[in-house]
Formats: structure tokens, sequence, C-alpha cells
């Protein structure tokens, strides 16, 4: 009798491993590249528009959010509008890419934003996660 319930725990915990991919697809997509504007399964993630801001003060508070947010930049050119940063997921120690572009638009100045997984097919909304904080902190600081 106590063989019969060890081996149907055993089944059953096979059935459920086998099923998680299955379950966290319909948590997550199968993404690991989130950029704003561009990325159909995230609708919500869109570029940052700031009327009346000067390109230069905003490129300055978006680098101040992504060091803030503990990021090791790699690349900031003012000029070019663009920081490229790597951001580490805190429990697993992946690393990922992440590119800032800082661009004039007429009275406005708009920011981009791209966050990409090196590791993996999957980033269980990772990248999306993390350009939504980015976001509510630069709009919180400007």
């Amino acid at each position: 009798m106590k063989f019969n319930k060890i081996f149907a725990g055993i089944i059953v915990g096979i059935i459920l491993l086998a099923m998680s991919p299955f379950m966290l697809g319909l948590i997550w997509p199968r993404i690991n590249d989130v950029r704003t504007g561009e990325t159909p399964q995230y609708p919500d993630i869109q570029p940052q528009k700031f009327i009346d801001l000067p390109a230069g003060a905003v490129f300055d508070a978006a680098l101040s959010v992504a060091e803030s947010m503990g990021w090791e930049i790699r690349e900031a050119n003012r000029d070019q509008g663009i920081i490229e940063a790597v951001a580490t997921v805190p429990f697993f120690r992946f690393r990922d890419d992440v590119t800032i572009t800082v661009a004039a638009a007429g009275s406005a100045t708009i920011v981009n934003l791209r966050s990409r997984s090196r590791v993996g097919k999957s980033d269980l909304g990772e990248n999306a996660r993390r350009i939504r904080r980015y976001q509510q902190e630069l709009a919180r600081r400007l």
C-alpha cells in the first residue's frame, strides 16, 4: 500500500514538472527581448515622451536612474543619446543587456529602452518589469 502512494506521488510530480513550461507560458510570453513600442506581447510598454525638456537634461536624468538601479554602465554617449548598461538579475545572477536612447523630436524628448536577456528563451517577464520600473522612476524624477 505504501509503495502505491509513493508511486502515485512520483507520477503526479512528473506530470506537474512536465506541465510547468506550458503553465509559465500562460503567465509570461516566451520572449527574452523587450523594446518600447516594438514588443506586441507588452502593448503597455511604450516610449516615454517628455514635452519641453531638453534632450541633455533628460539624458542626465536617464543616466542617473540607470546608475541608481545598480546597473553597470558600459557606455554613456551624450552626443548620440545612447546609454549601454548591464543589469544583473539578483537571485540567479543572470546578466541582461539594457540600451537606452534619448532623442529630441521637435519640442519633445523621446526615451526608448531595450532590455534583452543573454541566456534562455524566456525571461519570465523580468525585462518588462525592468523597463516598467525604469520608466516609473524616470517619470518621477522629471
